[in-house]
This record gives structure tokens, C-alpha cells and sequence, in this order.
């Protein structure tokens, strides 16, 4: 039987790992990729235990947990360091698997690792379509191939959050997933091993400010520090993406390209690799894809927007609600993630 001709555009999280999905079941794909990055570039990622669990299904479980520091407990702390929600990682998860923090760097160069086709650095172009059978579009939030097939579909979205991200030195708490609280302002420390921390700080603002890092001036003096020590810092907005549907003739969104929400579930790469598994048992009726991953990610977005709304409520009043409530809340939030995909 002869495989289908198969086209993914994005040489990123989704776009290899619905590569090597394919590669698993007998299917080359063509990935473009427009601007590949360095192995030395990016900030880190944080991987909760249904992506290490995709992760593992392609075959890099050894890898991701031989490169990647495990996270045991995420806590939630307030703008002066008070204790809100602190819960182990298999309170969460319910024991499906470890979640890690990784440098970006890292997973990139695992997931490009024993492709049997290579990484052609291109900008996509309707016609490059000619002659595929299947056309995935993995390019992420600004998805050319969704502005070609979904020209109806709506822009992203600015969900009204700035974010700043970046790896630095100096953190000595290890396997922990950490976030201070503020007004309108977050900051997350997230462990790398060996005293590096992955950091996220965001601000509930249209426009930057002069200096973001005196924002967090009345943190504790760990965040404080951090902060000093940054320098290579990467901004942005945050934006929110979601299609309800994902396929239209020959072609289906993947990851950031049918799906980007504000990072409080830090679902991203789990989506995306979860994306690539199913794609690949079901290439031959996108249909059926869709159906089965729609409810979950419209789980997520929905979900994210609670918590975004939660964390704006004025300071005294959500302390309250996640000393009383965050616990339940927050295990409630992951449990439907907690089957295969």
C-alpha cells in the first residue's frame, strides 16, 4: 500500500513531532521551516506530565528525562512570598508521569534527532501545496497556512498580558515550579538543575512599560534578584488563538497554529505534541482528528481564561479564594488532561 505525500510546515515542536509520528507508522514527511534557530537561542519551557508522557510515546522518554530537570511540586505564593496553593506534582497529575523544565534549546535538538528526512529552510507558499496528499499547518500563532486555507479565520487575539522571559543563574531551589502573585503582575521561577531557573514574568497592560523590571520591586528579594540578574531577556505579547475547526480538504492546523492560549496551564507544547500522536493514527480522515481533539482544546482555552479572570480579581479577596479554593481548583483544572489524548 503506498503512503500519502505529506507536507508539514513548521520545523517546530508540532512540526517534528507530527514528523516523527508519521516516521513511526512508515510516512516521510517534507518539513519547511522559514526561520530556523539556534541551538544556543531560546529561554526554557516547562513540560507538564501529559507532554513528557507524549513525549515518551514518540520515543524520547530516556532523552527528555536524561536532558530536563523534574519538577515535584508547584506552589503559589503572593507579591510578599505568603504561601496560597502548594501541591506535589502527583497531586496534580494524578500520577500519570513526571513533569521537567527544559532549556528550549534542548528539546528542539532531541526532537530533531533521528528524522529521516531533513529540515528545508522555506517560506511557505500556496503552491508549494501541489502534489501533497496531506498539508499540516505546524507554523505556529502567525500561521501563513492557516491565513491561505482559513482566510475567514479571525487574527490572534491580544489577551491584554506583556510577558518577559528568560534563563538565568542563581536559583537555588531545585525541582520546584514557583509563582509570586502581584496586582495585574506575575512572576514564575521554574527549576533547570544546578542553580539555573527558567523565569516568566507578565504584566496586565496594553503597551510596555518604561522599565518592567521595577514592577516587580515590592517582590521578595529571590524575585528581585533574579530579575537583576537577567539579560537575555525575551518580550512579547501574549495572544490567544482557537479555531473550531482545524481542517478544511487536504490540510489541518497543528499546535500554535490552531491553538495558543495565555501560558497559565503551560499546555502549548503538550497540545501540540499530543496533536502530532493522534494526526498520525488518524492521517486518513482528518475528520475524525478534529473531532477528537477539539473538546480538549477548548478544555484548555476555556480553562485558561478562568484562571487569567481568577488572578485579576482584586489581590485580597483571590488570596482568599485559592487558600480556600486553589487546591481543588487546581486539580480540577488538569484532571480531563490526565487521559490519553
Amino acid at each position: 500500500m503506498s503512503h500519502p505525500r505529506v507536507l508539514i510546515v513548521g520545523g517546530g515542536i508540532a512540526g517534528l513531532g507530527a514528523a516523527h509520528a508519521l516516521q513511526a507508522k512508515g510516512i516521510r514527511a517534507d518539513v519547511f521551516e522559514h526561520n530556523p534557530r539556534a541551538e544556543t537561542a531560546g529561554t526554557g519551557i516547562y513540560l507538564p506530565a501529559n507532554a513528557v508522557r507524549a513525549l515518551t510515546s514518540l520515543g524520547f522518554g530516556d532523552e527528555i528525562r536524561a536532558a530536563a530537570h523534574e519538577i515535584h511540586r508547584v506552589r503559589l505564593l503572593d507579591h510578599r512570598g505568603r504561601g496560597l496553593i502548594d501541591l506535589t506534582i502527583d497531586e496534580v497529575w494524578g500520577g500519570i508521569g513526571p513533569s521537567v523544565a527544559v532549556r528550549h534549546a534542548d528539546l528542539r535538538r532531541i526532537l530533531r534527532g533521528g528524522l529521516d528526512t531533513e529540515v528545508t529552510v522555506k517560506s511557505f507558499d500556496s503552491t508549494d501545496a501541489a502534489g501533497y496528499d496531506l498539508v499540516i499547518g505546524a507554523d505556529g500563532i502567525r500561521s501563513a497556512v492557516r491565513e491561505w486555507v482559513f482566510p475567514d479565520a479571525a487574527a490572534p487575539r491580544p489577551v491584554g498580558e506583556l510577558a518577559w522571559r528568560f534563563v538565568v543563574d542563581g536559583y537555588p531551589v531545585e525541582h520546584l515550579w514557583c509563582t509570586w502573585q502581584g496586582k495585574g503582575r506575575t512572576f514564575l521561577a521554574v527549576s533547570l538543575g544546578g542553580g539555573r531557573a527558567y523565569c516568566y514574568a507578565d504584566l496586565t497592560a496594553a503597551t510596555p512599560p518604561d522599565d518592567w523590571r521595577a514592577l516587580f520591586a515590592e517582590f521578595p528579594e529571590t524575585v528581585r534578584d533574579l530579575i537583576a540578574r537577567a539579560t537575555d531577556v525575551h518580550a512579547g505579547a501574549i495572544e490567544e488563538v482557537y479555531l473550531d475547526s482545524v481542517v478544511r480538504g487536504k490540510t489541518v492546523l497543528i499546535g500554535d497554529a490552531a491553538h495558543a492560549y495565555s501560558p497559565n496551564m503551560a499546555q502549548g507544547a503538550a497540545l501540540a505534541l499530543e496533536d502530532a500522536l493522534v494526526l498520525a493514527d488518524l492521517h486518513d480522515d482528518l475528520e475524525a482528528y478534529a473531532r477528537r481533539r477539539t473538546d480538549r482544546a477548548r478544555w484548555v482555552r476555556d480553562q485558561t481564561r478562568r484562571r487569567d479572570k481568577a488572578r485579576h480579581l482584586p489581590p485580597a479577596l483571590r488570596d482568599v479564594v485559592l487558600r480556600r479554593l486553589g487546591p481543588r481548583l487546581f486539580r480540577a483544572a488538569f484532571k480531563p488532561l490526565q487521559s490519553s489524548p
